[in-house]
């Protein structure tokens, strides 16, 4: 009986140590995700394709002297919206939203650039900017959204090997200490948290166009 109950109480022991760490990364899921990152001076911004809010924070950092250019990364186009592009419905692209966003919030058109074509996901995108950028002075700031920003760090660390860059996650954005509490915060976190594990297992989405002859960017 003694022996039993040693054992019961070892493995009550574990399972309490568990559910401790377990709450532990649950609560703290958000800051993690989001990094602590800060603005660098950089040779340019790269805007992730994503919510447009991301943009509005590209342009403070261009107003504030971060940064004299702005690429813009073009998403593919999802299905439903070209349904209602054969349909001539018009939506605008969301390139072409991030652009309208950032002239006018100041940014010149000169300074804006749109890069890939049809680019499925952050893979993608950094895939294509490794042959945008690259050399012993380079260094880029990355903007995209708090909850994204982890794994944009893992995937661009992978991809970006041969230019500096920083991560930050747009202010324009709803993100809660308490992130349980907001339904949009609830599940971003947790479908990128499932991302993550796709990715760390060798998962990867790309459109079927070959970026491979079409990385310059374009204005």
């Amino acid at each position: 009986m003694k022996k039993v109950s040693k054992k019961l109480i070892v493995v009550l022991a574990i399972v309490i140590i568990l559910l401790c760490l377990s709450t532990f990364a649950f609560l703290n899921a958000g800051r993690w995700l989001k990094g602590n990152d800060k603005p660098v001076q950089s040779q340019a911004i790269i805007i992730l394709s994503g919510p447009p809010t991301r943009s509005f924070y590209a342009a403070d950092l261009y107003a504030q002297g971060f940064a004299k250019e702005i690429y813009v990364s073009r998403p593919v186009r999802e299905y439903p919206l070209k349904m209602l592009d054969d349909l001539g419905v018009y939506v605008p692209r969301a390139e072409d939203i991030y652009k309208q966003v950032l002239i006018k919030k100041g940014v010149p058109d000169k300074d804006i650039h749109i890069f890939g074509e049809s680019l499925l996901s952050t893979v993608q995108e950094a895939e294509v900017a490794s042959k945008i950028f690259s050399g012993d002075k380079c260094k880029v700031l990355i903007v995209t959204s708090p909850f994204h920003v982890k794994r944009t760090q893992m995937i661009f660390k992978e991809k970006l090997r041969n230019c500096e860059f920083t991560v930050v996650g747009t202010p324009y954005e709803s993100y809660p200490d308490k992130w349980w509490s907001n339904q949009d915060s609830a599940r971003n976190i947790i479908l990128e948290i499932t991302k993550i594990i796709f990715y760390k297992f060798g998962g990867r989405f790309y459109s079927g166009v070959d970026e491979s002859s079409r990385y310059n960017a374009r204005q």
